[in-house]
This record gives structure tokens, sequence and C-alpha cells, in this order.
């Protein structure tokens, strides 16, 4: 039996992976001091690490409920109340500050870094308790939960590379602020939503 509320997914994936966290303000940095050109590593270890964040999350989620299928009801309550906790906190960003770096970051560094980066759990955690999909088959769900993220995720790595000036001013726009801020809070009230439909 197929339940998967993609639409919601993709929601959820984009909010979280464009906003501010660790992995966008050093992006940012790293484009803004050795542009696109020398970003492939840094991008790649960010996104094989993640990649093995998201897979770890969704096969013990996965693995939960297969074997107890009352759990997915309560992951559903407590993804619902993170959401709107993180909808809270995105509808109040304040203005990021410029970050600068004057060291390059190989692969295995980025890939490290995914494993002490909090946003980096708290999306996969939250992710494939909310969004898993359920195929019948772990592998299948656990590969598509990875590849939606995956896909979703490098455009807005490249997004804060290329335009890390641009974003940067509009964050620092009071006006700007109150509207991203207010869009941003909508679009995850409706990515909770679609968890329940």
């Amino acid at each position: 039996m197929i339940g998967y509320n993609i639409t919601g997914y993709l929601i959820f994936a984009f909010i979280t992976t464009i906003t501010p966290g660790p992995n966008n303000y050093l992006l940012f940095s790293y484009g803004r001091n050795f542009g696109f050109k020398d970003s492939g590593k840094l991008m790649s270890g960010i996104f094989v690490g993640f990649l093995v964040l998201l897979y770890a999350s969704g096969y013990s989620i996965a693995g939960l409920v297969t074997s107890h299928p009352t759990v997915e009801f309560s992951l559903k309550i407590l993804s619902s109340f993170w959401l709107f906790y993180l909808g809270i906190v995105l509808s109040k960003l304040s203005p990021t500050d410029q970050v600068t770096s004057n060291f390059k970051i190989g692969f295995f560094q980025a890939f490290l870094m995914q494993f002490v980066n909090p946003k980096a759990w708290i999306m996969a955690i939250t992710g494939a308790g909310a969004f898993l999909p359920h195929f019948g088959n772990i592998h299948l769900s656990v590969f598509v939960f990875a590849l939606i993220f995956g896909i979703v995720g490098i455009p807005c790595m490249i997004a804060w590379i290329f335009f890390g000036d641009m974003i940067s001013r509009l964050l620092k726009s009071e006006k700007a602020h109150r509207v991203l801020g207010i869009l941003l809070f909508i679009l995850m009230n409706i990515s909770i939503l679609m968890i329940w439909i």
C-alpha cells in the first residue's frame, strides 16, 4: 500500500534546506570568498554526509513503524509540534551577519560536519518521522525519501553560493524580513496539514 504526501514533503524539504543554518552559512561564505568553481568538494561533502543521515533516520523510523503501527501516529504528533515550533522560529528570523572563512574545506571535513550539525539531524529525523513514504518495501521507501530531499537540496545549496549577497541584503531589509517570515510560517503550517491528509 502506498502512503505518501509528496506536496507536504517538498514544502518541508525546501523550507528546511533553504533557510539559514550551519551548512548554508558555510556555503554562503565559501561561495563569496572562493566562488562556485571551488565549492564542488564542499557541496559534495555536505550532500553525501546528509544523505547518510537521511538513510540512518529513514531506516530507524521505518523499522519502528513497521513493527509498531501505532508509533506512526505518535511520530506525526511529535513532528507536527516540532514543525509548528520551527514555523514560529522561521517567522522571527533576524538579519544574518556575513560569515567569513579564511580556509578551504574539503569533502571529508564537510562530510563529518553533518554529524555534529544539529539542524541536519533535526531535518533528517523530523523528515523521516513525518514524511517517510510507505511503499511496502523499506528499502524503496528510504531511497525515495533520501532522493527527494537530495534533489531539493542541490539547487538550494547552489542558491546560497551564487546568490549569497542578494540573500544577505534581502534578510537585512526589515520589510522584506517580515514578509519572508510570514510566508515561511504559512508554508510550514501547510506542510503540517499535509502530514494528516
